[in-house]
């Protein structure tokens, strides 16, 4: 564990000379004594500083005094008997004595120091035993000047592994263990961002454990495409019915059991990992174990945390939320991380040798995990230094449907958008992708590839498709003047997230092509119209019943189908090759009388949304 001051617990040296400031106060303790990476000259100084301190804390004093003084400061988290003073509660017995509550970080410009709020002293050493080595940990990351609030993190640049100018063939070989537990929004994205990682994937080995039978087609496929990329593939699907804890100890062991594995790369399908150098960011800060940090969209949940509680379980440290919320930038050493971690292979073959990490008396797999890894007394990082990714939300992940993300837009915004809005949509906001092919008629980029796909493949999946005449027990009053064969979005269940995809991407752009007019872009009618030559091919001329009507192509003119349009009388204007995942806005009543051209071979799908009817 990092010392208050720099090197303190290293050599020989520092160990006479720490046993003799011991003497002074006569305590009579054990210290324990762990590697440290900053030389014996620093060490000495490091005690040196210390003794200086003390004297000045006991000059003038008597010995009982001295033993006193000191004692409370260098008895912050051990028991003792020592003159002029009580004895300490062990914090590692459920007393009432919590170094948490009690000891503090005391920032001062430049450098930081414990403080005993028990005795209000400011310690020059600090000892610890059993539990309380996890509040050295903590301490440890800011202790003396590990970070501060003027210089950030001072030591997050040492001891790094450079990757650059090192050939492909020489990179470590990474195992990567990829864990579907639980069914799962976007993993065609989860699998994308892993193509996207910036690592030669000749070097990487993969195995990914599939626990569901809703995912397997999307393991399926990606290994089909893209599994011979890899060095060597390893997949256990739900066939197999492995647990999950069985699952992670088989992926950790394939890595121990190769010697040729440098680095086992863990990570959960529930991983957002938008940072492309994220594999290669986290071996250059060269930790035997390390996690970035990764959070929920708008959310304090996170994949560490920074202290436990008495029983082992999350327990907010002080510092949680700046670390979260990138107030405190920097590498923590923290007593629990999930999701997401890089283990060196070296590690896995010499302190966690053990094959079963991922069993711990009663605790969840990832508790156990980290339980085992605090007992072989190795640390775990994390790292905020950059921005990884996030966590995507499961808790209202429904798998009723057929293209179930398409549900997601409330959970998982961020990821919705990716996946369903295209990608030159912030063009066609600021202006700078908006074609007006007819009067007062706008057409721009709103929907991807994915977003026209699933909804046609949603909705044909349903196949509940109007018999497209006048009447219509699905609207008020019975009865439809312009008929067309459709399904309206209320019929899948789908008019909640439609409605949210109106408010968030179309009416910042109706508001700036038609200036004055404020939306809340309410509606009676959504649906999706099909379009055949031998079921109805085309559509009178009308009005719509809207203020304002949003029209998207689904498909593509020339491929899926042949003709098909829109005519605008008044104008005589007319749009015939719409594409594929634009829209076309217009106003609705009155001035904007148009037309449904025919459809001449193939089949045609448009979305259609009369808004503030």
């Amino acid at each position: 564990s990092r010392p208050l001051y720099r090197g303190a617990l290293i050599s020989p040296l520092g160990k006479i000379l720490l046993q003799c400031l011991l003497r002074l106060c006569a305590v009579h303790t054990v210290i324990h004594f762990l590697p440290f990476s900053y030389s014996q000259t620093k060490g000495i100084r490091a005690l040196a500083g210390a003794l200086r301190d003390y004297l000045h804390l006991t000059d003038g004093k008597t010995e009982a005094q001295r033993g006193e003084v000191t004692c409370q400061g260098l008895g912050l988290l051990s028991a003792g008997q020592f003159p002029g003073s009580a004895s300490l509660p062990d914090a590692g017995q459920g007393s009432a004595f919590s170094p948490t509550d009690e000891v503090v970080l005391k920032f001062e410009m430049g450098h930081v120091r414990a403080r005993n709020l028990a005795y209000d002293t400011l310690p020059v050493l600090i000892h610890g035993n059993g539990p309380t080595k996890l509040q050295l940990n903590y301490l440890g990351n800011y202790i003396p000047r590990f970070w501060t609030f003027e210089t950030g993190c001072t030591v997050c640049d040492e001891g790094l592994r450079s990757l650059k100018g090192i050939g492909d063939e020489a990179l470590p070989v990474v195992l990567v263990g990829v864990f579907i537990e639980q069914p799962t929004p976007f993993l065609s994205l989860f699998f994308q961002r892993l193509l996207r990682l910036r690592y030669p994937q000749k070097q990487m080995r993969l195995f990914i454990h599939n626990h569901e039978q809703h995912h397997r087609a999307q393991v399926e496929q990606f290994l089909t495409e893209h599994g011979d990329k890899y060095q060597s593939v390893k997949l256990v699907g739900p066939e197999v019915r492995m647990a999950n804890a069985e699952a992670r100890n088989m992926g950790a062991d394939l890595c121990r059991q190769d010697r040729t594995c440098t680095y086992y790369f863990s990570v959960d399908a529930d991983v957002a990992l938008t940072e492309p150098d994220s594999l290669q960011l986290l071996i250059e800060q060269n930790k035997n174990v390390i996690a970035p940090l990764v959070t929920r969209h708008g959310r304090l949940w996170s994949n560490f945390w920074g202290a436990l509680s008495a029983d082992g379980y999350y327990a907010r440290s002080e510092d949680y939320v700046d670390i979260v919320q990138g107030r405190r930038v920097g590498v923590w050493n923290v007593p629990y991380i999930s999701n997401i971690y890089l283990i060196k292979g070296s590690i896995l073959r010499a302190e966690l040798l053990h094959p079963d990490l991922f069993h711990h008396s009663k605790l969840d797999a990832d508790m156990a995990f980290c339980a085992n890894i605090r007992q072989q007394e190795v640390f775990m990082f994390l790292t905020n230094r950059h921005t990884f990714g996030h966590l995507l939300s499961l808790d209202n992940y429904q798998t009723t449907h057929l293209h179930s993300d398409l549900w997601e837009v409330f959970s998982n915004p961020e990821d919705w958008k990716e996946k369903y809005i295209h990608e030159d949509y912030t063009k066609a906001l600021a202006g700078k992708l908006v074609e007006t092919p007819c009067p007062d008629v706008y057409w721009f980029p709103i929907f991807t590839e994915a977003a026209c796909d699933e909804l046609v493949e949603e909705m044909e999946h349903f196949g509940q498709w109007s018999l497209g005449d006048n009447k219509d027990t699905r609207i008020q009053g019975g009865y439809e003047n312009v008929p067309t064969i459709d399904i309206h979005m209320n019929q899948i269940n789908f008019e909640r997230e439609w409605h949210k995809f109106l408010v968030e991407y179309i009416a910042p752009l109706t508001e700036k092509l038609y200036p004055g007019y404020y939306t809340k872009a309410q509606f009676d009618l959504a649906f999706v119209v099909r379009y055949k030559p031998d079921e109805q091919p085309s559509l009178m001329p009308h009005h719509d019943a809207s203020t304002f009507t949003v029209n998207i192509a689904l498909n593509r003119v020339g491929e899926d189908y042949e003709g098909g349009g829109c005519r605008f009388l008044r104008y005589n204007c007319s749009i015939r090759a719409p594409r594929k995942g634009w829209a076309l806005m217009h106003p609705g009543r009155l001035t904007h009388y148009h037309e449904g051209l025919p459809t001449t071979r193939g089949t045609r799908y448009i979305a259609v949304s009369f808004v503030d009817p």
